[in-house]
């Protein structure tokens, strides 16, 4: 059978399954609540009977508690209630004294009233006959002692008890105060135990008339039984609920109370199960309490029944408190519980049945409604198809031109979905990235992206769009080939009627061409095309940004201006081709000659500008402006013609010669033409200060340099001495200079330009070998064996001490266990893990290392240890005012326990005073150096102060301190 599903019989069909689809859904939902509800039932009742249990126990629980609060309570009153009752009794003992030495005091003689208050007081008892009154007088003598009157009238002053403290001096304390009254607490023997002593607290109170002091007291441990008893009486007594009592056992099961057992006959099964829930009892205890079952009787003595008990511990008393709950204590509770619950199932079932019946004659009434409004909307809806159809069909033949248009435009096209997905290019958009159609379908057109933008760029690219609904601007993007390429990019949005977003419409054209275009009009603007060096538009910008970075760090820069000395000759005698390409030349010249960090401009013609940011000393731009000179004036081939061309160099320094760049530029013109006027292939500073001060760092400097290769110089050696013994140990290198015609320069003169320089690596070199070589000497000349202290430098440490010290001990065979390096912390910190390389090969040649200067630099603990150091030497600034200053007594005193932990031997150099060594003796130093000592002294007399040595056993002589001061 076939149905004709139209406009009119498809709403009628629509009826019947909805109304067939009702009763069905009614009928399996009615039999699922049914079934739903009586599992419910079911789980209810099991859930009702957990939560009745567990009421149970917590008012089990809350029973306990209550009762462990009283014990606690109980326990806490123990020494409160032993003070009042002590006090008690010894303010009435007090009246009593009190009132006898009224009545008898002008009536019988001191003695005998003495005598009448002891022998009333010796009898009164309290605390159930253990207490009793004691009277003692304020030298520590028993005036009265009931319980062994055999001690009366000794003296118990120095009287201990186990923990070192006097009995009788804590008793005499407690009553010297303005009250003349008070507590004391001791421990003594208690009765029944003379092996151990006990905790005991008395009252005392001075009786005035004879300064006696009358006490009484009682061991802690008895009023605390005594609450026990106490407590366990009130515990007994204790009920709730119908059939609820507390029950009280030791901790080895014994019973202390239990209301049940009083009902019970003594049989074998209550004796069975008495053992069986003691040890369940005990075993839950053991664990800090809980809940357990067992097998008990009703406290009428009916049972047994399985009883649900709480247990709680209370571990101060050693008790277990048991409290429980019995069937008959539940079944009513369940029960009522049980007929609610029924009742309201047979509520719920009705209600249930009314709102079903309800809602199915209410949909069917719907469904027909509804059948007949749907089919008056497929009757429009079959008109609205009518109309749409001709719509389509206008639709496509726009839809058709549109597509024309998309695939004939010259720029590149996307279209993408509300999501940002692409649904469409042109062909103009694969032309230009390379990618075909079918790559880009679905994609993010962020594929593309070429990495030149960050996250705030698109962020904003994106909001301009959706607030303005259109953006523009330059992009950077990656075509198919890798390669990236810059586009102009518009962006617009599609949105519907109701303003959601349709489309993204993007539309991009290569601007390749014209960056280009634009990159060479900006490097031409910038940069010389001869030379492809920067322009004075291009350095100004550069010197700008580099002075307010020199003035922000509060540095220094320079501005060298270079000028060719008569340039002009090559280009009229050998042409304007010739004297271009020697430009080229000179400025390739000029960019290797200068360092990394400076930049090298042509201004015009044959002028160059040097920019050196980041200098210090003069020094340092004349060493970069004589490399110019040099470099610069070597000669170039050119065509067959070797041309020299010297350079004239003007330099200005920011800040003294000028705070901005037309005014350094104009400076260091200035100076340029004074070097021309000098005579040309030279350098001028602005200033003539600096023009003497680098002319004679260069004249020193120069000499330095010829004063190594002519052996102008030499060493001095300074002693050291072990401070404990005064035996020489040790001599310090240190180098002089005699100049031809300055005579002797001080060292501080010298080295800093050698290190400066570049000579300290030949005139450390020189050092090390002349001192072992002389080291050798006096070995073979039969004198005692010294230590040869040497200084290093920086330059040296790092670059081959290792090797150089093995040649030098091989080349002089002085032996290596009698060298010692001395390293400053400032090399060792410049990089602390090359350092301690350094040091253990150092370490496996034999040689000691020292560190110098300890304290002034960066005095790192945590470096220090890991360093494989001999020696700390302090230095000479915390050794001055020794033993006078308190900052440098806490230095030193410091560093030579600092020392002395790491196991490293301490050298005190600059020891000027008597003072000075014997505080660096207390301290523990091991060695000086200084003038108190011995000054430094030239080799012929530092062998006569070994020979001293060596002849006195090591020991320096008076006659040498003597000799060294003379000199």
């Amino acid at each position: 059978m076939s149905f004709k599903v139209d406009a009119n019989s498809f709403p009628r069909l629509q009826m019947i399954g909805m109304v067939a689809t009702v009763l069905l859904f009614t009928l399996v939902l009615g039999g699922y609540f049914l079934w739903s509800q009586q599992q419910q039932r079911e789980q209810q009742l099991i859930v009702l009977e957990q939560e009745i249990l567990s009421q149970q126990e917590a008012l089990l629980e809350s029973e306990l508690e209550a009762s462990i609060s009283y014990i606690h309570y109980m326990r806490t009153r123990t020494e409160s209630v032993l003070k009042r009752e002590a006090k008690n009794q010894v303010d009435q003992a007090i009246t009593l004294a009190t009132g006898i030495y009224q009545q008898q005091k002008d009536k019988l003689p001191e003695a005998e009233i003495k005598q009448l208050i002891r022998e009333a007081l010796r009898d009164i008892r309290f605390f159930d006959g253990r207490g009793y009154l004691f009277i003692d007088d304020m030298d520590g003598l028993c005036i009265l002692l009931p319980t062994a009157p055999h001690i009366e009238g000794k003296s118990l002053y120095d009287n201990q008890d186990d923990t070192g403290h006097y009995i009788m001096r804590g008793l005499i304390d407690a009553v010297n105060n303005p009250d003349k009254s008070g507590y004391s607490r001791y421990r003594w023997y208690p009765p029944g135990n003379p092996q151990e002593m006990a905790d005991k607290l008395a009252y005392v109170r001075l009786f005035e008339p004879f300064q006696w002091i009358i006490g009484a007291g009682d061991y802690l441990y008895r009023i605390e039984n005594d609450l026990k008893q106490e407590s366990l009486r009130r515990l007994s007594n204790f009920r709730f609920g119908q059939h609820g009592y507390i029950a009280v056992l030791d901790q080895q099961g014994d019973t202390l109370i239990n209301t049940a057992l009083q009902m019970l006959p003594d049989s074998t099964l209550v004796a069975k199960l008495k053992q069986i829930a003691v040890e369940q009892i005990l075993d839950v205890a053991r664990k800090g309490g809980g809940v357990t079952e067992y097998q008990w009787f009703y406290p009428d003595g009916r049972g047994p029944v399985t009883k649900r008990a709480m247990i709680k511990v209370v571990p101060e008393w050693g008790w277990i408190l048991t409290a429980g709950v019995y069937p008959d204590d539940l079944a009513p509770l369940l029960e009522k519980h049980k007929i609610k619950l029924e009742s309201d199932w047979l509520d719920s079932l009705q209600t249930f049945l009314l709102v079903l019946c309800f809602s199915s004659v209410a949909t069917l009434l719907l469904a027909i409604v509804f059948s007949r409004w749907l089919k008056t909307l497929f009757k429009r809806y079959q008109r609205d198809i009518d109309q749409q159809a001709s719509q389509l069909k206008a639709n496509a033949r726009e839809l058709s031109l549109a597509a024309q248009v998309f695939e004939s435009a010259t720029e590149g096209i996307i279209i993408t979905d509300p999501d940002n997905r692409i649904v469409a290019v042109n062909s103009a958009f694969t032309e230009i990235t390379g990618y075909q159609e079918h790559e880009t379908l679905g994609q993010d057109p962020s594929f593309m992206a070429s990495g030149s933008h960050d996250e705030h760029f698109y962020q904003m690219m994106w909001r301009k769009l959706l607030e303005g609904g259109s953006w523009q601007g330059e992009v950077w993007n990656r075509r198919k080939d890798g390669v990236l390429f810059p586009e102009w990019l518009s962006l617009s949005v599609v949105r519907s009627g109701s303003g959601a977003v349709k489309n993204y419409i993007a539309t991009l054209s290569d601007i390749s061409l014209r960056k280009q275009s634009e990159e060479r009009l900006r490097y031409l603007a910038e940069y010389g095309s001869l030379t492809d060096l920067p322009n004075r538009r291009l350095l100004a910008d550069r010197a700008t940004q580099a002075i307010n970075m020199a003035r922000h760090n509060g540095q220094r820069l320079a501005l060298l201006f270079v000028d060719l000395d008569r340039f002009k000759n090559v280009n009229d005698s050998l042409g304007h081709d010739i004297g271009d390409r020697l430009l080229c030349v000179i400025g390739e010249r000029l960019q290797q000659a200068v360092r990394d960090e400076d930049s090298v401009s042509r201004v015009g013609g044959d002028e160059f500008v040097v920019l050196c940011p980041e200098v210090g000393l003069p020094g340092q731009v004349a060493n970069i402006a004589h490399r110019i000179t040099q470099v610069v004036a070597a000669p170039v081939e050119l065509d067959g013609h070797s041309l020299a061309c010297t350079p004239s160099v003007g330099i200005a320094f920011f800040p003294e010669d000028g705070d901005d760049f037309e005014t350094l530029y104009r400076n260091a013109d200035a100076a340029l033409y004074h070097a021309k006027a000098q005579g040309r292939n030279q350098y001028q500073f602005f200033t003539q200060k600096m023009n003497q001060e680098v002319s004679q760092r260069l004249a020193m400097e120069n000499a330095l340099r010829l004063g190594i290769q002519q052996e102008e110089l030499c060493l001095a050696y300074q002693p050291q001495y072990c401070i404990d013994s005064g035996r020489l140990c040790g001599v310090e290198a240190l180098v002089r200079w005699h100049h031809p015609q300055q005579g002797l320069v001080p060292p501080n003169e010298f080295i800093p330009l050698a290190e400066e320089s570049g000579l300290i690596l030949p005139l450390g070199d020189w050092v090390m070998a002349e001192a072992c070589r002389q080291g050798r000497e006096w070995l073979d000349q039969g004198f005692i064996e010294v230590e040869m202290a040497v200084n290093v430098s920086a330059l040296q440490f790092r670059h081959g001490l290792v090797a150089q010290v093995e040649k030098v001990l091989q080349d002089s065979g002085f032996p290596a266990h009698l060298l010692v390096i001395e390293v400053t912390e400032s090399i060792l910190m410049d990089d602390a893990e090359q350092a301690v390389q350094i040091l253990r090969e150092l370490k496996q040649l034999g040689v000691w290392i020292s560190l110098d200067d300890f304290g002034t630099g960066y005095s790192s603990l945590s470096y220090l240890k890991s360093f494989p150091l001999d020696k700390l030497k302090i230095d000479q600034a915390f050794i001055r005012d020794l033993p006078m200053d308190a900052d440098d007594i806490a230095i030193t005193s410091s560093i030579i326990a600092l020392a002395r932990n790491l196991k490293l031997l301490t050298v005190a150099e600059g020891v000027e005073s008597e003072q000075q060594l014997a505080f660096l003796n207390e301290q523990g130093c091991h060695i000086a150096q200084g003038y108190l000592l011995d000054r430094p002294l030239w080799p012929e007399d530092a062998a006569k102060r070994l020979y001293e040595a060596t002849s006195v056993g090591g020991k320096k002589s008076e006659a040498g301190i003597n000799q060294t001061e003379k000199k």
